[in-house]
C-alpha cells in the first residue's frame, strides 16, 4: 500500500489535507473517500485496517481532515485564518469540505467514488448528497457510487438524551449568548468545549435532524433519497444509540427502502469499532465487492 498527502482547498477558502491510501502495484478508478466524526481526525488506527484491507483488494481510500477535525483547530488561507474544529463548525459547511474532496479525487482520475462517514461524519456525508440531489450537480452525482455509515448518531437526540432534564435549560443558557459573541463555554461535564452557536446548530438544525430512530413515525427521507448500494452498521458495545442495536437493524430494515441496503451490527463492537476493526474491513469489502463497486 502506498499513502501519500492531498492538500486541497475548498470553495469558501479552508485548506485541507488527507492521506491517500493506494494499491502497491496496480492502478484503480475506485476509491472510498472517509469522513470522520465528531473531535476526531484522518489518523484513525481503524482507517489504517480498512485502507489496508481495500488497497489488497485494488481501491483506494482517501481519509482526510474536515473543518471539524479534533475540539479546536485554526484553518483557512494564511491572510483568513478561522477557528474550526468541532467546537467552533457549523455542520452543514462540511459540505464544502465533502465537495473538494470528491473534486480532489476526481482531478486525480478516480470515477467510481464510495462515501464513508463515521459517527458524526455519516450526518455529514448524508446531508452533502443530499445536497448534491438539491443542487443537481450531475457531474459529482455520476462518480458517487455507494454510501457507507458506520455508526450513525441521531445528534439531537443523543445529546437529550445525555443531558436529560438539563436540555432545556442548556439551550436557553445558549441562547443568550449573542450569535456573534467569539467564545468557548462547556455545556455539561461530559461535551466538549464549544461555540453556542456551534452547540445550538447541533439540537436545532433541521437540515441535520434526519435520523431520529425513536419516532415511530419518522420517514427517513434523507436516507431514502439514497439510491446508490448503501452500507450502514453499529456496534452493540457502548453505542451511542439509545435503543438496543438489534432492534434498530430491524427497524431501519423495515423503513429504509433501497434496493441495495446491507444494514446490520457487529457483535461486541464499540461505537469505534476498537478490536473489531477487521471484520468491518472485511464487511465493507464483502459489500462493495456484491454490488460490484470495484470492478
Amino acid at each position: 500500500m502506498r499513502i501519500s498527502k492531498v492538500y486541497f482547498n475548498t470553495e469558501d477558502n479552508l485548506d485541507l489535507i488527507g492521506l491517500l491510501h493506494t494499491p502497491e502495484e496496480t492502478k484503480t478508478i475506485t476509491v472510498v473517500i472517509s469522513t470522520h466524526g465528531i473531535t476526531s481526525n484522518c489518523l484513525k488506527y481503524r482507517d489504517d485496517v480498512i485502507a489496508k484491507v481495500l488497497t489488497d483488494n485494488n481501491i483506494a481510500y482517501f481519509t482526510f481532515n474536515n473543518r471539524g477535525h479534533d475540539v479546536l483547530n485554526v484553518d483557512g488561507p494564511k491572510d483568513k485564518k478561522s477557528l474550526q474544529g468541532s467546537g467552533a463548525e457549523n455542520i452543514t459547511d462540511s459540505y464544502f469540505d465533502i465537495k473538494a474532496a470528491i473534486e480532489a479525487m476526481l482531478s486525480k482520475g478516480f470515477q467510481k467514488i464510495v462515501l464513508q462517514g463515521h459517527s458524526l461524519g455519516c450526518t455529514k456525508t448524508v446531508y452533502a448528497y443530499n445536497r448534491f440531489l438539491e443542487e443537481k450537480q450531475e457531474r459529482i452525482l455520476k462518480s458517487i457510487c455507494g454510501i457507507s455509515l458506520l455508526s450513525m448518531v441521531d445528534v439531537p437526540g443523543y445529546l437529550k438524551m445525555t443531558l436529560g432534564e438539563t436540555f432545556e435549560k442548556a439551550v436557553n443558557y445558549l441562547k443568550s449568548f449573542n450569535e456573534k459573541e467569539d467564545v468557548i463555554i462547556e455545556v455539561s461535564n461530559n461535551f466538549m468545549p464549544v461555540k453556542p452557536k456551534t452547540a445550538l446548530n447541533y439540537v436545532q438544525n433541521k437540515d441535520i435532524d434526519f435520523f431520529k430512530y425513536t419516532d415511530k413515525n419518522f420517514k427517513f427521507e434523507k436516507l431514502n433519497n439514497i439510491k446508490v448500494p448503501l452500507f450502514m452498521r453499529w456496534g452493540n458495545v457502548n453505542e451511542l444509540i439509545s435503543i438496543d442495536a438489534k432492534d434498530l437493524v430491524k427497524l431501519l430494515n423495515g423503513r429504509i427502502n433501497n434496493k441495495y441496503k446491507d444494514i446490520n451490527y457487529i457483535e461486541n463492537a464499540n461505537h469505534s469499532y476498537n478490536g473489531k476493526e477487521k471484520i468491518l474491513a472485511d464487511e465493507i469489502l464483502k459489500w462493495m465487492s456484491i454490488n460490484y463497486l470495484n470492478v
